[in-house]
């Protein structure tokens, strides 16, 4: 496990970053998170629900935390592609199962709210289109600064003031990094790009 961990962090060195918290205080702020949400979610018949990919990794750490008996299912919700701010209007594409949804008490999950369009539709698909019942909305990171709509989380594990770029824990840049244990900001430039460290230029 050190080793893979060393080895991650080690790719993390091509680009310029901080740290904004370790595996530990990621695990710290969960198991808070889910101290917050058993008494939202009460004794009701619970579907979690993260959205694919980032919450992936997120809810998987965070139900562990919850009392047995949820159902999990699975939502996608096309919106980011390999840009690093939305570009297109988000839409469904891998949707949950009816049985699981309809008349359900749905705990919605995703690592990040930021502007809100990606949760704020994942939620209102949820309710209207398919049925559900009630949804909660749990995230690993509020990030207001960057709000769009009017939404806010029931319950987040960490609230990030500014607007930084995140990766570690489910957040990627270009796909990659999603499997950092730890929290971590990346520098970026005018054009919004990450920065990449001039040592490690120079040494491909």
């Amino acid at each position: 496990m050190r080793i893979l961990k060393d080895a991650i962090l080690c790719a993390m060195q091509r680009y310029k970053h901080r740290q904004i918290l370790d595996a530990q205080g990621v695990s710290k702020a969960l198991d808070g998170l889910a101290e917050n949400l058993k008494p939202l979610l009460g004794d009701d018949e619970v579907t979690a629900i993260p959205i694919m990919g980032g919450a992936m990794i997120f809810a998987a750490d965070l139900v562990r935390r919850l009392p047995p008996g949820l159902v999990m299912d699975f939502i996608r919700v096309q919106t980011y592609g390999d840009a690093t701010s939305p570009q297109n209007e988000p839409k469904a594409d891998w949707v949950p199962q009816l049985e699981n949804v309809q008349g359900k008490h749905i705990l919605l999950m995703d690592d990040i709210l930021d502007t809100g369009r990606t949760m704020n539709y994942a939620r209102n698909f949820l309710m209207e289109e398919m049925g559900a019942a009630k949804v909660t909305i749990a995230v690993l990171i509020d990030k207001p600064a960057r709000r769009a709509l009017d939404i806010t989380p029931d319950a987040a594990a960490i609230e990030i003031e500014g607007d930084h770029f995140l990766v570690g824990v489910g957040l990627d840049y270009q796909g990659r990094y999603r499997n950092v244990p730890n929290l971590l900001a990346l520098e970026t430039g005018p054009d919004g790009i990450p920065i990449e460290n001039e040592e490690w230029k120079i040494s491909q």
